[in-house]
């Protein structure tokens, strides 16, 4: 009597279907790389969450932000913004309402009521042209005067030239009617900056800064659904990474 056997009993057929079953496992459990890349990050000894849109040049692939949101950390841990070819350090960012707090870090030694520190020349507050940052509401306009002598004036002084320290550096709102007096009293650099209005002391507005806010991709409905945020610089528009693959918006079906 012929004994036939069932094809899928045979040790051969048995092999194959236990490959087929671990490849099947390995290919559903494999997560996208960009939505790993895209992990939020800090900087060192840092505790403030980088994550889109900016991102950590070096640390963080650049399709993790958005163009014109590159930080670097400083060597202290600060997260650090470059504006107009000047060093601001982020203070404290607001991703709900799409906000940030920068202050320049020539202006980190200032405190308030002390005329000790010495300030190095600076650049003018600059945003890019591509208006993705702009100042916030609620700012005043600042001029620091460089190399001045106007003992009159001592409590606009907040602090010494690093060129001279026997000379002053002024800081005077733009609108005070001072202004034209103290730019003939003083010979060196004119610097524009804004500070937060409302803050006593003109040196401890420097130092603590003021508020930018961004237009960038909206990333509530990528974060709630699990995703994370992203930007496709060849299609130049928003992507959210989930763990499957890439989508337009959220972790769901595409319409």
């Amino acid at each position: 009597m012929i004994s036939i056997q069932n094809p899928l009993s045979s040790p051969i057929t048995h092999s194959c279907i236990i490959i087929f079953h671990l490849l099947a496992q390995i290919t559903s459990s494999q997560v996208d790389p960009k939505f790993t890349a895209c992990a939020p990050k800090t900087c060192p000894n840092n505790t403030q969450t980088i994550t889109f849109p900016f991102y950590i040049q070096g640390t963080q692939e650049p399709y993790c932000g958005s163009p014109g949101f590159a930080i670097s950390c400083s060597p202290h841990g600060f997260p650090i913004l470059n504006l107009s070819h000047t060093q601001y350090f982020i203070r404290q960012i607001f991703y709900q309402n799409q906000s940030l707090r920068v202050s320049n870090a020539a202006f980190s030694t200032l405190q308030s009521n002390t005329t000790k520190a010495c300030l190095a020349p600076t650049q003018n507050l600059t945003l890019p042209p591509t208006n993705v940052l702009r100042v916030a509401p609620n700012q005043m306009d600042v001029v620091l005067f460089y190399g001045c002598d106007a003992p009159s004036l001592d409590e606009q002084r907040v602090g010494c030239s690093a060129e001279n320290e026997t000379s002053s550096v002024l800081a005077l709102d733009k609108r005070d009617k001072n202004i034209s007096l103290v730019a003939k009293n003083c010979k060196g650099e004119v610097v524009d900056t804004v500070v937060e209005d409302g803050l006593e002391g003109v040196g401890e507005a420097l130092r603590k800064g003021f508020l930018l806010s961004w237009t960038a991709g909206n990333c509530t409905l990528c974060n709630s659904s699990g995703g994370r945020c992203g930007f496709d610089s060849a299609m130049f528009t928003f992507r959210c990474y989930c763990t499957d693959r890439i989508h337009s918006a959220r972790c769901a079906d595409d319409p």
